[in-house]
C-alpha cells in the first residue's frame, strides 16, 4: 500500500492558515487591517517572531501588504502569482507554448460562449473596434499581437465572470508571446488573413448573441493555432537534428 509523506507544519505556517480563516470569518475586505502583531501573538499564544514569519508568508501569497506603522492590510484578489507561473513556464520550456494554447483553448472557448450571452452593447462595440483596428496590421507581427491579446481580454471581461477574467489575464504576458509564435508559424499572407477572418467571424457571432457559434469559432481558432505552432516546432527540431 502506498503512503504519502507526512508534512510537519511550523507554527508560522499554522498561524498563517489561522489568519486566512480569520479573514474569511470576519469577512475582511481589501483595505481592511489584520489585528496588530501584538494582538495576534496574544490571541494565538505565539511569539512575535512567529507572527512576523506568518505575515511574511501571507504577504508572499499576495493576501496582505505590510506597512511600517500601519500594520497588515488586506489586498484585493489578483492573478499575480499565476502570472509568475505562466511567464516562467514559457520562459524555460518552448514546448510549453503549445501546452499554454491548449489551456487557453478551454478557457477561451467558454469565455466566447459566455460573452455572447452576457456582453453589454458597449462591450461588443469595443470588441468590434479592436478587431477593425487589427485589420490594418495583418501580417505585421508585434502590433497585431498586442491588439489580439487585448481582444481576448475584452472578451474575458465581457463574460462578467471575475474568475474567468483573472485566469485569462494571468496568461497575458505569455499570451502575447504565444500569439506572436502562432503568427510566425503561419508561412504566408493567406494564413495571416485567415486569422483575421476568424476574428471578424467571431465578432459577428458575438454580436448576434450566438453562443454556440462563438464557441465553435474560438475552438477553430485555437485548433488551427496549435496545429501551426506544433508543425513549426517539429520543423525546427528536425532542422536541429539534421545539423
Amino acid at each position: 500500500m502506498m503512503t504519502s509523506k507526512l508534512r510537519r507544519e511550523t507554527l508560522s505556517e499554522q498561524l498563517a492558515e489561522q489568519l486566512l480563516q480569520l479573514v474569511a470569518d470576519r469577512q475582511l475586505e481589501p483595505g481592511d487591517f489584520l489585528p496588530s502583531a501584538t494582538a495576534i501573538a496574544s490571541d494565538y499564544g505565539v511569539s512575535r517572531p512567529v507572527v512576523r514569519e506568518a505575515l511574511r508568508t501571507l504577504e508572499a501569497r499576495g493576501v496582505i501588504r505590510t506597512e511600517n506603522g500601519r500594520g497588515a492590510i488586506i489586498q484585493p484578489v489578483t492573478n499575480e502569482l499565476l502570472s509568475h507561473y505562466f511567464n516562467r513556464a514559457t520562459a524555460v520550456d518552448e514546448t510549453a507554448l503549445v501546452e499554454l494554447l491548449e489551456v487557453r483553448k478551454g478557457l477561451e472557448v467558454e469565455s466566447a460562449r459566455l460573452a455572447a450571452r452576457r456582453a453589454t452593447p458597449d462591450e461588443l462595440a469595443e470588441i468590434a473596434e479592436v478587431v477593425s483596428s487589427m485589420h490594418k496590421f495583418v501580417g505585421k507581427g508585434g502590433r497585431y499581437a498586442e491588439l489580439d491579446a487585448r481582444l481576448h481580454l475584452l472578451i474575458a471581461a465581457a463574460t462578467h465572470n471575475t474568475t474567468m477574467y483573472h485566469l485569462i489575464d494571468s496568461i497575458r504576458g505569455p499570451l502575447k508571446h504565444s500569439i506572436e509564435a502562432g503568427l510566425r508559424s503561419r508561412a504566408n499572407a493567406v494564413h495571416h488573413q485567415r486569422v483575421q477572418e476568424l476574428h471578424e467571424d467571431l465578432v459577428a457571432s458575438l454580436t448576434a448573441r450566438d453562443a454556440d457559434q462563438s464557441a465553435a469559432i474560438m475552438t477553430m481558432h485555437f485548433d488551427e493555432a496549435v496545429q501551426h505552432i506544433a508543425a513549426a516546432t517539429h520543423k525546427d527540431e528536425g532542422a536541429h537534428d539534421a545539423s
